[in-house]
């Protein structure tokens, strides 16, 4: 059957579905309950009859629970608790009465859309539920970071590269959804039931193994698990010395492949450290980065340039401390023009050395969209990287905030929507998306996904952000002081105190917004503050003049968000501007439609 919710390793024909919906639904796990019952039935059957575009909340609601045509599920959470109950049942009758049916009917979180997988083996010495699916659609594997067995305790970011090395692999097969390092690392150090990871992860397959490095010696087991039921599918232990550890890494993530009947694709051999101190030296400064703080980004910079002095023939350092540059100049640390040039000879050595280096390609994508303003080669760039690495997360995501900028918002949704999948734990996602939904105009999708990132990490930065913003266009100035008000009492961060001043003018509160204002100007003597934060400001506050002085600033800075001039609700009032258009057409952006 094809276009039916997802087919599984082998053809699942309506008739098999429809069967296998009779079952279910007759079962004593799903008898008593009418409701679920009714709500399997109409999102199999909608699927079955190619109305997957029925299958929105609002819908469901209507038809299914009996809501009327006010409903609002920003206040009534009726589906999405229904929808829980419902993927629980489904979990509690294939792990009992119907662990041995043919067919399997899902239902991923954060979607109404049913799948359907045959559960009859693909092809020998294959379980049924790892065969790759139907071109187009995807298996989905999370690795797991691997325990750290070593005698010295201090061995964590040895074994977190290793895993990190495969996760990498992985994301080259087209056929796979690979959950990224960030999603995965939640269970770092937590026991759970590898199904419960699975359905938090959406992953089908969990792999997790251990490491122990001793001395010169190296030994790292590794298993793979079907997360929908607990099976064991593979597993096996290596003993290598340590030098040997390149091509361990290789080696471990083609039996990974072959367990999931994929094939790694192949690629020209990257250039390998000199030696294992080189290689071990990487994985410290990449372990850096992950920390996500600029103390540790800058820590990482030296390192990566201590790496590149002392091996400037390894890739490896020149990627990532172009990525580190890029992160640093995102996070508003450091002027975008500061690091442009070091970030763009880095990203283009890294290439030089390393063709195939994905994570290079991503940073000269980004270059092209923010530094030079040729969309048309940013798209090019990232697309590239796509293609070396499918399953890479954070590409996607770059892609949907270049389309974004361009206003092409269902492509932007589309690559969002992906990146989201590959990395389901990690609330900035969900705000990226709000933000998306924010430029459209769609508050209520803005608020479900500001809400689903709250829910992950209730004091969030980049949601609050959003949220305050949402809440400006809407005419809810006090809700904004609101959300971001706690924030910015303890660690203020420009662009909110930018919407702050922007508010609390719109609120007649003149005197709170030059306060705000003044504080900006204060932090700017301590540290870079990006003039962004004073061009919401002065725009909140009618200064037109003022604003555009700090908007001609923020494009000279390459500030990351002004990149959204032409699509930001916020600058409406400067729209009319010749000094506006102007600055649109500086940075090559296409008019707001």
């Amino acid at each position: 059957m094809q276009g039916a919710g997802e087919a599984g390793p082998a053809a699942v024909s309506v008739d098999d579905v429809r069967a296998q919906l009779r079952r279910i639904l007759e079962s004593d796990t799903f008898v008593a309950s009418q409701r679920l019952c009714r709500f399997l039935r109409f999102i199999v059957e909608r699927s079955l009859d190619r109305e997957v575009d029925r299958l929105k909340e609002y819908v469901v609601a209507v038809e299914v629970f009996d809501r009327d045509e006010t409903y609002d599920p920003n206040i009534d959470s009726i589906v999405r608790v229904e929808a829980r109950r419902l993927r629980a049942k489904l979990k509690t009758y294939y792990e009992g009465s119907g662990s041995g049916d043919p067919v399997l009917i899902g239902l991923r979180p954060g979607s109404y859309v049913p799948t359907f997988r045959a559960l009859t083996p693909a092809s020998p010495g294959v379980h049924p539920s790892l065969a790759a699916t139907e071109k187009g659609r995807h298996a989905s594997v999370a690795v797991l970071p691997f325990v750290n067995m070593s005698p010295e305790p201090d061995q964590d970011y040895f074994c977190d590269g290793i895993t990190e090395e495969i996760i990498n692999a992985l994301t080259t097969v087209e056929e796979l959804d690979v959950v990224a390092r960030t999603s995965a690392f939640q269970f770092k150090g937590k026991a759970m039931d590898v199904r419960e990871v699975g359905a938090r992860l959406g992953a089908t397959i969990v792999v997790e193994g251990s490491v122990r490095k001793a001395g010169n010696q190296l030994r790292i087991t590794a298993q793979a698990i079907d997360a929908i039921r607990g099976y064991h599918l593979w597993s096996e232990t290596y003993r290598r010395e340590l030098r040997d550890v390149f091509a361990l890494q290789a080696e471990i993530s083609s039996a990974i492949a072959r367990t999931l009947s994929v094939r790694l694709p192949r690629r020209r051999e990257p250039i390998e450290p000199p030696d294992i101190e080189t290689y071990s030296a990487h994985l410290r400064a990449l372990a850096l980065t992950h920390k996500q703080d600029t103390a540790s980004l800058a820590l990482a910079l030296d390192q990566f340039r201590a790496l590149i002095r002392a091996s400037p023939a390894y890739a490896a350092p020149y990627s990532g401390l172009a990525a580190t540059l890029a992160a640093l100049s995102v996070f508003g640390a450091v002027a975008g023009r500061a690091v442009e040039g070091e970030m763009r000879r880095s990203a283009e050595e890294a290439v030089r050395l390393d063709p195939d280096s994905a994570d290079a390609w991503a940073v000269l994508g980004g270059i092209s969209a923010h530094f030079d303003f040729d969309w048309k080669e940013s798209e090019r760039r990232l697309l590239h990287a796509i293609s070396l690495q499918p399953a890479d997360f954070a590409t996607h995501s770059w892609l949907g905030m270049v389309t974004s900028r361009l206003g092409r918002f269902e492509e932007a949704e589309a690559s969002l929507a992906r990146a989201l999948r590959l990395n389901p734990l990690v609330p900035a996602v969900y705000s990226r998306l709000a933000y998306l939904y924010y430029l459209q105009g769609d508050d209520g999708r803005a608020r479900t996904e500001l809400a689903r990132a709250f829910a992950i990490e209730p004091v969030f930065a980049d949601a609050s952000f959003v949220s305050s913003l949402v809440h400006l266009r809407a005419g809810r100035a006090v809700d904004a002081i609101e959300v971001l008000s706690p924030g910015a009492e303890h660690e203020p961060r420009p662009l909110h105190l930018g919407v702050l001043a922007a508010a609390s003018f719109r609120c007649g509160k003149r005197t709170k917004a030059e306060r705000h204002v003044a504080r900006l100007q204060r932090l700017s003597g301590e540290r870079y503050v990006p003039p962004l934060a004073f061009a919401y400001a002065y725009v909140g506050m009618a200064d037109f003049g003022r604003a555009f002085q700090f908007l001609e600033e923020s494009v000279t800075d390459r500030v990351l968000l002004a990149s959204t001039l032409g699509v930001d609700p916020i600058f409406e009032p400067l729209r009319d501007d010749p000094r506006f258009r102007a600055l649109v057409a500086r940075m090559n952006l296409p008019p707001r439609p």
